[in-house]
């Protein structure tokens, strides 16, 4: 690890002086902005919602979930509990949950402040072959519960405390899942520490345990479908040259979920670390991102064998977002070792769409297509499985049936806005393998079918999805997904599925 880490520091310093003349940050496609004028200011981001998902309402004013990021519209919860703005003080005849946002610390320094906060959140999902056949008793439905306490003490602007409590359970369930299951834990504690530099904006470094999403959070994003989010231990640092540039330099390891009270630590058989560039605006328009982390693992498991797993992602990205069009295109190369082979992999995403912004429901044309390597030769000493260090699995729908490796999809979408508190998105997602040689790989394990020779059609997801934010603080999400599986998937063990879930979530 100290190896590694001194790597990314040193990286990280030159990346540092190149990064005025490269490419905050932008988080994955939302809805598109209410107007023009949202649009402006950068249109909706994660900051409502976690990277990826649309929120069922538009936010002027984003949120950068990373340290020293500019937070979310003051007096607003956000997904990412740490990017919100409670800096006004409340009025003396303010509600008790708003109290609670901003108590004052000392007399007349409002900037000396305690926040106190918390989320519930109750989440019915069911399954009916969750691994599409790969496994007997794949049937699942369960109610997922998260818990959350949180203080956030400012010390001034350029110093914070953060702590966040967790208590994770899961009921009703066929079978564990471990991510749902983590009794009263520290789910995050960190402190930011941020250096002012005048017009050369300010350097942040946060020690700790902490949420860690780069880019649009589909490669190393959060598990927002499960009670735990991944979160990470170990040290991160941004440089921020606001509506410019940022540079996010990390050196940590995921924290290793256990089930008892107080008994998380981070997770010593994996290594994840490396720099995230991104700056607006930079190419005709779009906003540019460039990236280079590593995952290293004591042991993976892919179709090919298991063994040590020391993994380089290189990856670039563009996108744009204005009140009508939205466009993100990422490509990302896989160099190193897995079980003494040469890794060569690759991964391609795209998502775009129009949105009639003027038009009654605001409908959006969205068309979303991926491309992930698959291995070629089971025995020529090299491995092109492509493989996320953090995935967002409801890239293709939210039931996770498929992990990022061996598969290509091509998703068309409608989403339309009854009113502006209430979006519902519906569309097919039509699935192949990338080579026939390999598998079809299954949900968060990545479990793989035995490969076979006929078509590479998987099968198509048939995807409903609505949100209604019913208050600032109060939110509730359905989703429905039926898996259709192809002639050729079920001859070689695969069968249809469905996925079920309502979600009511309340932030204070």
């Amino acid at each position: 690890m100290r190896r590694h880490a001194s790597r990314t520091l040193l990286l990280a310093s030159g990346v540092l002086a190149l990064a005025t003349v490269t490419a905050g940050t932008a988080k994955a496609q939302s809805v598109a902005p209410d107007s023009k004028d949202q649009a402006a200011t950068g249109g909706p981001l994660s900051g409502q919602s976690v990277a990826g998902v649309r929120p069922a309402k538009s936010q002027a004013k984003p949120a950068q979930a990373m340290p020293g990021g500019q937070t979310g519209p003051q007096g607003l919860p956000q997904a990412f509990r740490w990017t919100e703005d409670w800096s006004a003080k409340p009025a003396a005849d303010a509600p008790i949950m708003d109290k609670i946002k901003h108590i004052s610390i000392v007399p007349d320094h409002d900037d000396i402040y305690l926040t106190l906060g918390g989320e519930v959140r109750e989440y019915y999902t069911a399954w009916s072959h969750s691994a599409l056949g790969r496994t007997a008793g794949d049937d699942n439905t369960l109610l997922q519960q998260r818990l959350r306490l949180l203080a956030d003490l400012h010390l001034g602007q350029n110093v914070r405390a953060y702590i966040e409590l967790g208590d994770n359970r899961e009921f009703g369930e066929e079978f564990a899942t471990k991510p749902n299951r983590d009794r009263v834990d520290i789910y995050q504690a960190f402190v930011d520490v941020s250096i002012p530099l005048g017009d050369a904006g300010k350097i942040t470094l946060r020690p700790g345990r902490f949420e860690m999403p780069l880019g649009n959070g589909k490669l190393a994003g959060v598990r927002e479908g499960l009670d735990m989010r991944f979160t990470y231990q170990g040290i991160e640092g941004t440089w921020i040259l606001p509506g410019k540039v940022s540079v996010q330099a990390f050196a940590v390891k995921p924290v290793n979920i256990k089930p008892g009270t107080f008994d998380d630590g981070p997770n010593h058989t994996q290594d994840f670390h490396g720099v995230y560039i991104s700056a607006p605006n930079r190419l005709a328009g779009f906003g540019t991102d460039v990236y280079w982390y590593e995952m290293d693992r004591d042991t993976a498991t892919l179709r090919t064998g298991t063994g040590r797993d020391d993994r380089n992602n290189w990856g670039a990205r563009l996108w744009k977002r204005n009140a009508t069009v939205d466009i993100d295109l990422e490509g990302t190369y896989q160099s190193g070792t897995f079980a003494g082979q040469e890794i060569e992999a690759y991964g391609v995403m795209f998502e775009g769409g129009y949105t009639f912004n003027d038009s009654a429901l605001k409908p959006r044309l969205g068309l979303r297509a991926n491309l992930f390597s698959g291995d070629k030769h089971a025995n020529d000493g090299k491995s092109n499985t492509f493989v996320a260090a953090s995935p967002r699995l409801p890239l293709f729908s939210e039931a996770a049936f498929f992990n990022f490796s061996n598969i290509m999809d091509l998703y068309p979408s409608v989403t339309v806005k009854p009113t502006p508190a209430v979006t519902i998105m519906a569309g097919p997602d039509f699935l192949w393998r990338n080579t026939k040689a390999d598998g079809v790989y299954i949900g968060p394990t990545g479990a793989s079918f035995a490969p076979y020779a006929s078509s590479r059609a998987i099968g198509t997801d048939l995807n409903l999805e609505a949100s209604w934010q019913a208050t600032k603080r109060l939110s509730f999400r359905l989703f429905e997904t039926y898996f259709a599986a192809s002639n050729s998937f079920q001859d070689n063990g695969g069968k249809n599925g469905n996925y079920f879930g309502l979600q009511g979530d309340y932030r204070f």
